[in-house]
C-alpha cells in the first residue's frame, strides 16, 4: 500500500513538471474554483466488520454504519488540468461489534461515534472525457473546441484532522479517551494518544459541466490515516480494577466497564479467557481508515481583468483604434488641368 500511495504521488508531481509544455487555451485566466458537497461518510477499523475473523480494508465495510458528511473548498490552476485544492471536511464515523455475527467481535461488544475535523490540500489532475463544439469564450463566429462536456479527475495529497471517539452509556455520550481503557498511563499499557493526527487523502471524481461556470458531479475518496485510536481500540486488554483505581472516582467505574464490556458468551469455557488481561482487543497493526462518497458542485470564479486591457473574460468588449477610411488621391499633371476641373 505503500508503494501505491508513493506512486500516486510521484505521477501527480510529474504532471506538474511537464505541464508548462502543454498548450495554455487560456487556462492562466481562469485559475480560482469554488467547490462543495455533501454525502456519506464511513469508517474502516476495527470495530464490526464481516462475520469473519483476521478480516480488514473494505472487507469490513458496514453499510449500516453510513453517517453524514459535507466539506467547502477551493481549487486553483497551477497548470493546464493541474490544481492545487484545499478542503475543509466534517463528517461522522462509527462502528459497532453487533453488526457482525463473528462469535468473538460480537462477544468483545465495543461501539463507538467520532466528529472528523479535517483539513487537507492536494494535487488534483483533470482528464478531459467529452468536448463540444465552439470557443471558450463564446464569441460570435470562432471556430474550436471547447471543454463543455465530462471531466474526470484523480487527486492525492495530505491533510491533517481531529477525532474524538464516544461511547454510549445510559443514554449520555461519553468521551473515551480519558477513560484510558487500554492503560494508557500504567505500567506496560498502551501508549497514550491524542486528538489530533495526518492521513493522506486519495480518491476521483467525475463533473459534468451544466452552465459556463458550474458543474456537477460525484466523488469517492478514502483516507490513509497514522492513527489506530479513532474508534479507541488498538491492542490489548488491560486489568480494568488498575483502570479504575488510575482513574478515579465516577469516571474510575466507567473506565473499567468501557475497558471490557464483553458479553461473556464468547464460546463455551473460553467466554473469560478470551478478554482477560494480556489478551487481544484490537488489531494494532492496521490503522483506522475513513471513506466519503459525495455530490459536488464546482463554481468557476470570475477573474478580474488584467491591467493593460488583456482579454480575460468572455464579457471583456474590444477596444481596439477604430480603423480609418481610406481616401483615394489622384495627382494629375499640371498641364493636363483644365479649366472646371476637381483634384478630388
Amino acid at each position: 500500500m505503500t508503494k501505491l500511495i508513493t506512486l500516486l504521488v510521484f505521477s501527480v508531481l510529474s504532471f506538474s513538471a511537464v505541464a508548462q509544455f502543454f498548450d495554455k487555451d487560456r487556462w492562466d485566466q481562469h485559475r480560482h474554483q469554488l467547490h462543495f458537497g455533501f454525502g456519506a461518510s464511513n469508517f474502516l477499523g476495527d470495530l464490526g466488520g464481516k462475520d469473519d475473523v483476521g478480516t480488514n480494508d473494505f472487507q469490513d465495510l458496514e453499510i449500516n454504519q453510513t453517517q453524514f458528511s459535507l466539506f467547502l473548498g477551493h481549487k486553483y490552476a497551477l497548470y493546464k488540468k493541474l490544481y492545487l485544492r484545499t478542503d475543509l471536511t466534517w463528517g461522522r464515523v462509527s462502528g459497532n461489534d453487533n453488526t457482525t455475527k463473528e462469535v468473538f467481535r460480537q462477544n468483545r461488544n465495543l461501539s463507538f461515534k467520532s466528529n472528523i475535523f479535517e483539513l487537507a490540500m492536494m494535487l488534483e489532475y483533470e482528464i478531459p472525457i467529452k468536448k463540444r463544439k465552439g470557443h471558450i469564450y463564446d464569441i460570435k463566429g470562432a471556430k474550436g473546441w471547447k471543454n463543455g462536456g465530462s471531466s474526470f479527475y484523480l487527486f492525492g495529497g495530505i491533510g491533517a484532522f481531529y477525532y474524538n471517539p464516544k461511547a454510549e452509556f445510559q443514554g449520555e455520550w461519553i468521551e473515551l479517551r480519558p477513560l484510558r481503557t487500554e492503560g494508557q498511563g500504567l505500567p506496560d499499557g498502551a501508549e497514550e494518544y491524542g486528538n489530533f493526527s495526518l492521513c493522506i487523502p486519495v480518491g476521483a471524481s467525475i463533473t459534468k459541466r451544466i452552465s459556463h461556470n458550474v458543474s456537477l458531479g460525484l466523488e469517492v475518496s478514502y483516507r490513509y490515516t497514522f492513527t489506530d485510536y479513532i474508534d479507541d481500540v488498538s491492542s490489548s486488554y488491560y486489568n480494568p480494577y488498575d483502570i479504575q483505581l488510575y482513574v478515579g472516582g465516577d469516571q474510575g467505574e466507567l473506565a473499567a466497564y468501557f475497558s471490557n464490556p464483553s458479553l461473556g458468551v464468547a464460546q463455551e469455557g473460553l467466554s473469560a479467557r478470551v478478554t482477560a488481561p494480556g489478551q487481544q482487543r484490537g488489531d494494532a497493526t492496521d490503522n483506522d481508515g475513513y471513506m466519503f462518497a459525495w455530490v459536488k458542485c464546482h463554481i468557476q470564479l470570475r477573474d478580474r481583468y488584467r491591467k493593460g486591457g488583456s482579454f480575460k473574460g468572455r464579457k471583456k468588449k474590444y477596444k481596439g483604434r477604430r480603423p480609418s477610411r481610406s481616401r483615394k488621391v489622384i495627382f494629375l499633371s499640371p498641364l493636363r488641368l483644365r479649366s472646371g476641373d476637381a483634384l478630388f
